[in-house]
């Protein structure tokens, strides 16, 4: 009886770690809320309602990618990162990425901001 108990206490301790671990996922960093604008937050947390207001392309890894916006000081850095520079004029750039690569390039020092990309509508 004491084994069964304990493996059941043990089971419900995993599983208030793992609910707060995909909880944690699921949180901007405060660097995210800081650099991407409201619909790259929502993109990044899932919450979005409609991909139809991103420019989206299928990668090559099988995993969408996101046209987005970035005004930095150093777009070079942008570029030596691995990041895919598609434009660039000036201080902003632009560039195709995937959700996990969005979460990291807010992380590079010369990236300010990073806004969401419209699609281009023909008439």
């Amino acid at each position: 009886m004491q084994i069964k108990t304990l493996m059941l206490i043990r089971s419900l301790i995993l599983a208030v770690l793992l609910a707060d671990c995909a909880a944690t996922g699921m949180q901007l960093t405060p660097l995210e809320e800081q650099k991407l604008d409201p619909a790259l937050q929502r993109l990044v947390l899932g919450t979005s309602a409609s991909r139809t207001e991103y420019d989206i392309t299928p990668g090559s890894s099988g995993e969408d990618k996101f046209g987005v916006l970035v005004r930095s000081d150093n777009i070079d850095e942008v570029r030596k990162a691995g990041y895919t520079v598609t434009s660039a004029f000036g201080d902003v750039a632009v560039v195709r990425v995937t959700i996990s690569q969005l979460r990291s390039l807010v992380t590079l020092p010369s990236v300010k901001n990073v806004t969401n990309g419209s699609k281009n509508h023909t008439m």
